[in-house]
């Protein structure tokens, strides 16, 4: 073999970083057998040593890594528009002006809450409260003059958990008197010894317009409110048996305030009680043209209509997220529900106490798909703790989105990274990450970081949509990109649900098992570049 052609072999292999090591080993085995003198076997040496360092450098740039995930079903995960709830039904601030023997207080309500750790196994505080109590006068708001509201709201806080609010008027003395006093006008007293006001009324729905707006600016914020009940009329606020002025303004009506909302309330999800008493004009107006998600109080009972189950199964999920309220619940305000045995009278389902009540009422919400649902006022979360703790977990299990990587696939080629990655949701609802409010905020990302921790570099996958991820299906992508020239060295690669509007931070708990979060990131590998 002549000097001039070992000289181009080696040249040629030495400029050629990525050349097959298979290769190279081929053509070594060559030189080897054709060597014929000492200058031949020095320079072949030369050449193997060569070999040897660049192989060792292209090795270390280069990888092909399958990681697999196993989920965790147990923990809490403190996730937004999922997961149990507390309940504030009104009672620490209305006295004993419904029921005169009324126990609660915001001091009392938190003592009990304390005591049996409700927050704990919580997500969010449901806050069901009459328009009057929050605004007793006019522009005399409680968030700015109520000091024990103040003191109330600021607990929930301290305990991470979310707001979420229905302002409803169907009660004894629920709505401002400087409403009526404009020339609103209220209707006769119920069964109940309530009475609403005549929601068409021009007055009525001026000064609730106005109201909306103040309660916007105080709660349209998502890392404090999760979702507002946007609608609130009829008994209780659940959308029946509101009354009118002219029955044939229902439409107008129904419009007119879900769009003050909308109007108003930007950011947070907003959710209108689904109702087949007004689905003929809540499904075109709210939940498809505003993206309202429906809320269902009744789950685990007759109530919940077979209508409205169909509305759910076949028109609104998955597109819609649906927010759960349980039917039976402990509505003693002096808290003797010894006497309470209305889930008896069922037509749906057989029910002889409370466990069997509550454990019904899990079964449905399931079965129907529900991202939330209740523990509700604080002797019924005692009860769920105690009496009930495999219901509490069955739900914290499957209840709303519990998302996580399945496995992710890396593939290393110097400076540029290939990841196949499957993704899957446990639980048998859905992040509603197309609500008009979030605007599809949440984003799968792949970040770098450095040994500080840093993020140094973010990629965020396009395709992949978590709104989308329904329970027991694989959702699969292929991401491809290139890291820049100056970053060198060891990086650590972790993969999240990263929100837009807060600089791209991982800001959903997926359900990884093992010790592998770096804050909300999930570790894939180790790199080297």
């Amino acid at each position: 073999m002549k000097k001039y052609n070992i000289f181009f072999i080696f040249t040629f292999l030495f400029y050629r970083e990525t050349f097959c090591n298979d290769f190279i080993k081929y053509i070594l085995i060559i030189l080897i057998l054709t060597m014929k003198s000492i200058s031949i076997l020095r320079l072949t040496a030369i050449l193997l040593c060569s070999m040897h360092l660049l192989g060792s450098a292209s090795l270390q740039a280069q990888m092909n890594k399958w990681v697999n995930y196993s989920p965790d079903l147990t923990t809490v995960l403190k996730n937004p528009a999922m997961g149990w709830m507390m309940y504030e039904e009104g009672w620490s601030f209305q006295g004993t002006r419904h029921n005169k023997s009324n126990i609660y207080t915001p001091e009392v309500f938190w003592k009990q809450m304390e005591e049996c750790k409700a927050a704990d196994y919580s997500n969010i505080l449901y806050i069901r409260m009459l328009w009057k109590d929050l605004e007793p006068e006019e522009g005399k708001y409680a968030w700015i003059y109520n000091e024990r509201y103040k003191w109330y709201i600021q607990k929930a806080k301290d305990k991470g958990l979310k707001l979420a609010f229905r302002v409803f008027f169907h009660g004894v003395d629920g709505v401002p008197s400087y409403v009526y006093e404009a020339g609103a006008t209220e209707s006769p007293i119920d069964d109940e010894g309530k009475t609403q006001p005549y929601y068409d009324n021009p007055v009525f729905l001026e000064k609730l317009d106005k109201f909306i707006e103040a309660f916007a600016k105080e709660y349209d914020n998502p890392d404090e409110v999760d979702y507002i009940d946007a609608y609130g009329l009829g008994r209780w606020g659940e959308g029946h048996g509101l009354v009118l002025e002219k029955q044939d303004n229902l439409e107008s009506v129904i419009r007119q305030i879900t769009e003050s909302y909308a109007r108003h309330f930007k950011k947070v999800l907003t959710v209108m009680n689904l109702s087949q008493s007004d689905y003929r004009f809540s499904k075109p107006l709210v939940y498809d043209k505003l993206g309202f998600l429906p809320r269902r109080d009744g789950i685990g009972s007759f109530w919940f209509s077979n209508e409205e189950r169909a509305m759910v199964h076949d028109e609104l999920f998955p597109k819609r997220a649906l927010i759960g309220e349980g039917c039976w619940w402990f509505n003693a305000q002096d808290g003797d529900n010894s006497k309470y045995k209305h889930f008896q009278g069922d037509k749906r389902f057989a029910m002889n106490d409370f466990k069997e009540a509550f454990t019904v009422s899990v079964t449905d919400a399931l079965d129907s798909h529900c991202n939330t649902l209740d523990l509700r006022v604080p002797l019924q979360c005692k009860f769920w703790i105690e009496e009930l703790p495999d219901q509490v977990q069955r739900f914290i299990t499957l209840g709303g989105y519990r998302l996580y990587p399945d496995y992710i696939k890396v593939e290393q080629d110097h400076k540029t990274l290939t990841l196949f990655h499957s993704w899957k949701n446990y639980g048998v609802g859905v992040l509603p990450n197309n609500h008009p409010n979030w605007n599809y905020k949440y984003q799968v990302s792949f970040v770098l970081m450095n040994e500080k921790k840093e993020i140094v570099f973010l990629y965020t996958e396009p395709e992949a949509e978590p709104s989308e991820w329904l329970k027991g299906i694989s959702y699969n992508y292929l991401s491809r990109f290139n890291i820049p020239a100056e970053l060198q060295g060891k990086y650590t690669l972790c993969v999240g649900l990263t929100d837009k509007t807060k600089n791209n931070e991982a800001a959903i708990d997926l359900a990884v098992s093992g010790n592998l979060k770096i804050g909300k990131w999930i570790f894939v590998v180790e790199l080297e570049l």
